[in-house]
């Protein structure tokens, strides 16, 4: 279970979902939007967050059942070099260069993104704008569900649904904590003034972290498992 928290801990430092709905949160602020509404909506994000994260991570983990027993080993050393190779371009390139956080995801969509963002006022809206987010950083997401998904396919059944559980909600704290604050009408305005002010520090975390998993998952689950089992790495 070590992996997965530690794995879950990065998959929710990652920033665009954070991002959006503080944007989100911030606008309806300002709209003046109900308690209830805001409520409502940030609720339907966080939902949609968590639709797209389970797909992901349920189809990663089927596929992982298809893996045979004697690949074991090659697949650990797969996953755990994506991992570490994604983690040295989140540290590099995760962020754009100059002021505020914008990401290096495909401008097109992180203008659409933030368009709709802006436009959101149903449920549906920002349930798929919460999905939207999940989709978006796939690219870097892909690194900590593909060893999560790896965990459970060779874990029992109750261990899959608990790890499943547990791997969800911790992913979501981020983005409960920023809904929090702003059903009890605290400023979102500091947490992004934060976020700005340290966010080569969330880089590195977030980058170096995704190393530090590949090489723990690899010495744990390939060199650990040859050497109890005398096999070859």
């Amino acid at each position: 279970m070590a992996i997965l928290c530690f794995a879950a801990v990065l998959h929710a430092s990652f920033q665009l979902g954070t991002s959006l709905l503080t944007l989100l949160s911030g606008h309806s602020l300002g709209e003046r939007k109900s308690k209830a509404r805001l409520i409502t909506l940030n609720a339907s994000y966080i939902l949609g967050t968590i639709f797209i994260t389970t797909l992901a991570l349920a189809s990663l983990g089927y596929a992982a059942t298809f893996i045979p027993v004697d690949s074991r080993n090659l697949a650990w050393s797969i996953v755990s070099t994506l991992n570490v190779v994604i983690g040295v371009l989140v540290m590099l390139f995760y962020f754009r260069k100059g002021k505020g956080t914008q990401l290096w995801i495909p401008r097109s969509m992180a203008e659409y993104l933030s368009e709709r963002t802006k436009k959101t006022k149903h449920s549906a809206e920002a349930f798929v704008l919460g999905g939207g987010a999940v989709i978006s950083e796939l690219p870097f997401l892909i690194a900590p569900l593909s060893i999560v998904a790896l965990l459970l396919a060779e874990s029992t059944p109750l261990l899959q649904i608990s790890g499943f559980i547990l791997y969800l909600s911790l992913t979501i704290i981020p983005l409960t904590f920023v809904s929090y604050l702003a059903t009890k009408d605290r400023k979102i305005t500091p947490i992004q003034r934060w976020r700005e002010d340290n966010k080569k520090f969330l880089q590195y975390v977030a980058g170096s972290g995704l190393v530090i998993l590949g090489g723990y998952a690899f010495v744990i689950e390939v060199v650990e498992n040859s050497v109890l089992h005398g096999g070859a790495l």
